[in-house]
């Protein structure tokens, strides 16, 4: 396989490699290429849970279990402050 960097992508690597964060270009791409992959698999556990809450909000909602839609903006609205606070 052949790839061509854009000259940023080839900066960067260049950095990595001149702090002496990794010992080849090889190290570095086995990294973001080991990051990438471990993103996908955080977002695709992420789809699964939303998908299996949204069917168990569907079950509650056919029973009748649901909360006034001020409620559940209220508290989504919490969510979000509570996450922009506890970003890093």
């Amino acid at each position: 396989m052949s790839i061509t960097l854009k000259p940023e992508q080839e900066h960067l690597i260049q950095q990595q490699l001149a702090l002496g964060r990794f010992q080849s270009v090889d190290e570095v791409l086995e990294r973001a290429l080991r990051l990438l992959d471990e993103q996908y698999q955080e977002d695709e556990m992420w789809i699964q849970d939303v998908r299996l809450k949204v069917d168990e909000a569907k079950i509650e909602a056919e029973k009748g279990d649901v909360l006034p839609l001020e409620t559940v903006m209220t508290n989504l609205q919490e969510k979000f402050r509570q996450a922009r606070t506890n970003k890093p």
